[in-house]
């Protein structure tokens, strides 16, 4: 019923709204003046009872006094010219009934309980109560009973004068509603049908007619202002519109260029690109996807991920982890992957995987599939290439010990040479030829001994001559003894680095637990000849380290040739001052081996270079040492490092190797 209602025209509306304004009100008035009516009958009803009842009353006190029903009931038969009431009686003073009246003998009458006054209204009676009284005293009551006939005929009449005043009254307002509506419907009609006309039209410059200064001409005024501004907003809109147009049609010129070069990019890669969305719907692929796949047509036309996923697990070794591999990608879209896949061909594929992010969420992904075959090989060959290098640089740093070794066993035979040819200078000047003569004379003149050293002359100088050879004989005898001495000591230190050299010559690979500065020890015992020779002074500043476990022969490898190099740059140098660090200290979980040297130094050019294969400065090097030595000791978990001021400046190689434990003393002493 609203919603008809409001689909009424405004005219309807308002004719519908003053009828039933006018019959609300017609029917208020009506109930009103009924209501009305209806009280005062009672009222009426009840005055004019009780004026009877109060006569009666004052006619029955003497029947009352003398116990006279009879008389009472003559009293009471008056009520017969009442044709409205219907029953009656009298109640003396103790409440019981003394007198009655029934108009209606045949009617069943049982008379009320006593009650001295009031009185009441059922549906169709009113009953009334009156006391009587004589002198002051209440001597009993009178009850009347009567009927409510003439309300119905009251009201009936009274409904037909008002259904009359209603039809009357309703006319006229359907007549003044139908002439008055036309002062308020009429502009609102015109302005709802210029509304319509610029709905359709789409014409914003036309303008309703203003006919009164009320809420109607505010009204039209708001429409003709809005119509200004739709008409203002609308010429904006269609220059926007206009400009956007052009614009759209740049951008879209521009995205099919993109889409373009973006597809022929896709197609010029070598990788193969798959982009899927959430749902494992193919967004797009390029053409290197399905062919380095070896994807059938009928595949890839179904552009479903899990025929793309299926195809692809025929073609790999282990389908199994494949499946399982793309179920964790599903699990994790956000995250970014990489990993190889082995196909049974032989092949390699390297596949990453990067999720498609659009506002900060994962829309999708994006795999790139790689053919690494060659690359595999490649990175075969060069891990081969590596092994054999490193070989080569443990064969060459084994042989730069070996080296390093015999040139001090040289050293020391040089000097063991220089002991034996003056050993044997010696005896080649000594003077025993000159005592085996004077034996000889002896011998000679032996049975007369006596008397040839007392007359001849040869016997007299014979004692003095004696004394001369044995002093002769002594200081060869002390030269002698000095040069064994020393040629003892020379060969006692060629058993020394022989023996040094042999405790480290064990198979590669074996670790076992080393003292740190025993091993810098060894290592400065096997170039102390050559330091000595070259005055270069070694200082040791060493802490107490804990051991590492860690392969001895690498090590060694690494401090000899770290001190050659020292030797050689503080020989290279112009410096008389020659001088050799070797400093081991121990912090941060690390053991550092520094070996520094104030020698020729390194330039800032070749701090970058100087641990590259084959990278050398001196004419008779190989660049071997360095090199092998970085990889030895990247290999043991460590690292070798260099720090130089530059040219003249000396130079510090530092060999950092992985310590068990952080708590290491700190207690340093210099030897």
């Amino acid at each position: 019923m609203t919603t008809l209602f409001r689909n009424f025209s405004i005219r309807r509306k308002q004719m519908l709204i003053i009828m039933l304004t006018s019959t609300v009100a017609l029917l208020l008035a009506c109930a009103a003046f009924v209501f009305c009516d209806v009280l005062n009958f009672r009222l009426e009803l009840v005055e004019r009872i009780g004026g009877i009842a109060q006569v009666i009353a004052e006619h029955s006190t003497a029947s009352l006094d003398f116990s006279d029903p009879k008389t009472a009931e003559q009293t009471l038969a008056a009520l017969n010219t009442e044709p409205e009431v219907v029953a009656a009686c009298i109640y003396d003073r103790d409440g019981r009934v003394f007198a009655e009246f029934i108009r209606d003998r045949g009617a069943k009458f049982v008379p009320p309980p006593f009650r001295a006054n009031g009185q009441e209204f059922t549906r169709d009676r009113v009953r009334l109560f009156r006391p009587i009284i004589e002198s002051g005293e209440t001597i009993g009551a009178i009850y009347v009973e009567s009927d409510l006939k003439e309300l119905p005929r009251r009201l009936g009449k009274y409904a037909e004068i008002a259904g009359i005043v209603f039809v009357v009254s309703l006319l006229a307002a359907l007549v003044l509603s139908s002439w008055l509506q036309r002062v308020l419907s009429n502009p609102i009609l015109r302005l709802a049908k210029m509304a319509r006309s610029v709905a359709v039209e789409k014409n914003y410059s036309v303008r309703a007619k203003k006919t009164s200064e009320d809420e109607l001409g505010q009204l039209i005024d708001g429409f003709n202002d809005m119509l200004a501004q739709i008409q203002q907003r609308e010429n904006a809109l269609q220059a926007a519109r206009d400009t956007l147009e052009n614009r759209v049609e740049e951008r879209t010129n521009e995205l099919a260029n993109s889409l373009s070069l973006l597809n022929a990019t896709l197609n010029s890669t070598e990788d193969g690109i798959l982009a899927v969305d959430l749902e494992g719907r193919v967004i797009c692929h390029n053409d290197r996807f399905p062919a380095m796949w070896s994807m059938p047509e009928k595949t890839v036309a179904t552009r479903r991920n899990e025929a793309f996923v299926e195809h692809c697990a025929t073609m790999v070794d282990d389908p199994k982890s494949y499946f399982m591999r793309v179920q964790e990608l599903l699990l994790q879209p956000e995250k970014a992957t990489h990993d190889v896949l082995s196909l049974r061909d032989g092949r390699y594929f390297e596949r990453v995987v990067y999720p498609q992010l659009m506002n900060g969420r994962c829309i999708g992904r994006v795999l790139m599939f790689r053919d690494i075959t060659e690359r595999k090989r490649a990175e075969s060959n060069l891990q081969k290439a590596n092994a054999e290098l490193v070989q080569a640089s443990r064969r060459a740093g084994m042989a730069e010990i070996a080296t390093n070794v015999l040139h001090n066993v040289g050293n020391v035979l040089n000097s063991v040479n220089i002991s034996a040819e003056l050993v044997l200078k010696r005896v080649k000047k000594s003077k025993a030829s000159g005592l085996a003569r004077v034996v000889a004379l002896l011998r000679e003149h032996e049975q007369d001994l006596g008397a040839f050293i007392a007359q001849d002359d040869r016997g007299r100088h014979l004692p003095a001559h004696l004394a001369n050879l044995s002093t002769h004989l002594m200081a060869d005898e002390e030269a002698i003894v000095r040069e064994l001495d020393s040629l003892r000591q020379n060969v006692g230190h060629i058993n020394d680095i022989v023996a040094t050299q042999q405790k480290y010559a064990v198979v590669g690979g074996v670790k076992e637990t080393i003292a740190v500065v025993d091993l810098v020890e060894d290592s400065l015992r096997m170039s102390e000849g050559a330091l000595r020779r070259h005055r270069v002074e070694f200082i040791r500043e060493f802490e107490d380290v804990p051991p590492l476990n860690l392969e001895k022969h690498k090590i060694l490898q690494i401090l000899v040739n770290l001190v050659r190099n020292a030797k050689h740059a503080c020989q290279d140098s112009d410096r008389l001052d020659k001088r050799l660090t070797l400093r081991v200290t121990a912090g941060e979980g690390r053991v550092r081996i520094s070996v520094t040297d104030n020698g020729v130094g390194v330039p800032p050019g070749n701090l970058t270079r100087i641990f590259n294969h084959g990278f050398t400065t001196r004419k008779d090097g190989h660049g071997f040492g360095l090199h092998s030595g970085a990889l030895a000791a990247k290999e043991m978990g460590g690292s070798l490092t260099v720090q130089s001021d530059g040219p003249g400046q000396g130079a510090t190689f530092t060999l950092e190797l992985p310590c068990p434990s952080e708590e290491a003393p700190n207690k340093s002493h210099a030897r």
